[in-house]
C-alpha cells in the first residue's frame, strides 16, 4: 500500500506481521473475456490495496466505451484471489506484472484476460515492477523489516531472481534513464534521504545524497541536455515533530523547495517538462525555469493517488473513501472540474493508463 500517513504506516507494520497465502494458480476463466477489438490491455487499469486484512484487486475502465469491469483477476481465475495489499501494476508485451505487497510476490498474467500464467518469488514486501528490455526486469522491495531495502534482477524468460542488488531503506518505483535505474528510499518503517543508482551493466550500486528533505517517494527525469535534472518528491519523517515534504533535484541544487508532508505521486508531462504531485489533498504544479522551480497549486479534493494523462491533459485522482468501500476514480481538468468519473475498489491506491 502506499503508506503515505503515520496511522495507515503502523496499520502496515501490525498487517505485515502475518502470513498471507492466495491461490492464484486455476487458469479456467469464468467470465466472458474482454472482446478481441478492446482487450484489457487498453484502458485505464486500477490498482485497488484492498481493506485491511483482505484481499486487493484491480479494475479497468475502458476507454473507448466507459465500461467498468471490477475484480478482473478474480473473475478470470475461478474467483482466485491476489492477496493482501496489491500495490501496483506493470505491464510488459503480452503479460502483466501484479505486485502483491503482502503475499511477497509478483503474479504474472496474460495481458489480454488477466488469466494466470506464473508466480515470482517468494519477495520481501515488494512495491513495483520495472522491465528494462526484453529479458530483466527489477522489483524494488522493503525486506522483511521494512528496513533493508533492495532491488531484486529477474529473468523474465526463466521468471528466476538473479540477484539481489542493496539499497537504502524503502525502495520504491523506480525509473530508467539512459543506462542506469534510479531507485528512491522512501525509509520504508523508518527514515532514510538517499537515492540509490544502479548501473545496468554490471549492477553496481552507488548511494546519491541530498542535502535536505527526508524519505524520497517518486522520482522524475526532466531532460534537457547536459541541464538533465533528477527531481525527486521527498515525504518527510512521519515522527518529526513537525514532518516537512521537499521537492528537490540532483545533480547541483541543495536547497529544494518545501511541499506538504507526505506528498506523493510526482508525474511530468514529457512535452512541457512541468511536473504534478499530491499533497495535502491537493494537485500542485512545479514549473522548472532554469535552476529555479515555481510550485503552484492546481485543485484540491480527496486524493489518495494522482497519475497524469499527457495526451489529453487530464488528471486521474482516486477517492479512497473510509478505505472499506468502494473507492472512486475522477477525470478531473487542470482546473479541477470532473470530466467523467467511474468506480474502483477499496483502496484504490495506483493507476496506470494504458493505450
Amino acid at each position: 500500500m502506499k503508506v503515505k500517513f503515520p496511522f495507515f504506516q503502523a496499520l502496515l507494520i501490525i498487517f505485515t506481521l502475518l502470513s498471507w497465502v492466495a491461490c492464484g494458480d486455476q487458469k479456467d476463466c469464468c467470465a466472458p473475456p474482454p472482446p478481441d477489438n478492446e482487450p484489457y490491455t487498453q484502458g485505464i487499469f486500477v490498482v485497488n490495496e484492498g481493506p485491511f486484512g483482505g484481499t486487493g484487486t484491480i479494475s479497468w475502465y475502458s476507454l473507448l466505451t466507459g465500461e467498468v469491469r471490477d475484480s478482473i483477476y478474480e473473475k478470470a481465475n475461478n474467483g482466485a484471489s491476489l492477496g493482501l495489499f496489491v500495490q501496483s501494476v506493470a505491464f510488459h508485451k503480452d503479460k502483466a506484472y501484479i505486485v502483491v505487497n503482502g503475499a511477497n510476490r509478483v503474479v504474472v498474467v496474460k495481458a489480454s484476460t488477466f488469466e494466470y500464467l506464473d508466480t515470482i518469488g517468494p519477495l520481501q514486501q515488494p512495491r513495483y515492477f520495472l522491465p528494462v528490455d526484453d529479458n530483466t526486469a527489477y522489483i524494488s522491495q522493503w525486506g522483511a523489516d521494512g528496513l533493508t531495502g533492495s532491488v531484486a534482477k529477474v529473468n523474465l524468460n526463466t521468471l528466476d531472481i538473479e540477484k539481489t542488488i542493496p539499497t537504502g531503506s524503502g525502495p520504491e518505483k523506480m525509473v530508467l534513464f539512459q543506462d542506469a535505474l534510479y531507485v528512491p528510499n522512501s525509509g520504508g518503517y523508518g527514515v532514510d534521504s538517499t537515492i540509490t543508482q544502479i548501473t545496468l551493466t554490471d549492477d553496481s550500486a552507488q548511494i546519491l545524497d541530498f542535502a535536505i528533505g527526508k524519505n524520497p517517494a517518486s522520482i522524475q527525469f526532466v531532460e534537457n541536455g547536459a541541464n538533465d535534472k533528477l527531481f525527486f518528491l521527498c515525504k518527510g519523517y512521519f515522527l518529526d515533530p513537525t514532518p516537512q515534504g521537499w521537492l528537490n533535484y540532483l545533480p547541483e541544487n541543495i536547497s529544494g523547495y518545501p511541499t506538504p508532508a507526505y506528498a506523493d505521486d510526482l508525474t511530468i508531462d514529457p512535452a512541457t517538462g512541468h511536473l504534478y504531485f499530491i499533497g495535502n489533498n491537493q494537485v500542485y504544479k512545479a514549473s522548472p525555469n532554469g535552476a529555479d522551480v515555481t510550485i503552484s497549486p492546481l485543485f484540491t479534493g480527496s486524493i489518495y493517488a494522482m497519475t497524469l494523462d499527457p495526451e489529453t491533459g487530464l488528471f486521474y485522482c482516486a477517492d479512497a473513501k473510509d478505505f472499506s468501500s468502494n473507492g472512486e476514480i475522477f477525470a478531473r481538468r487542470p482546473d479541477g472540474s470532473v470530466q467523467f468519473q467511474f468506480r474502483a475498489g477499496v483502496a484504490p491506491g495506483d493507476i496506470v493508463i494504458v493505450k
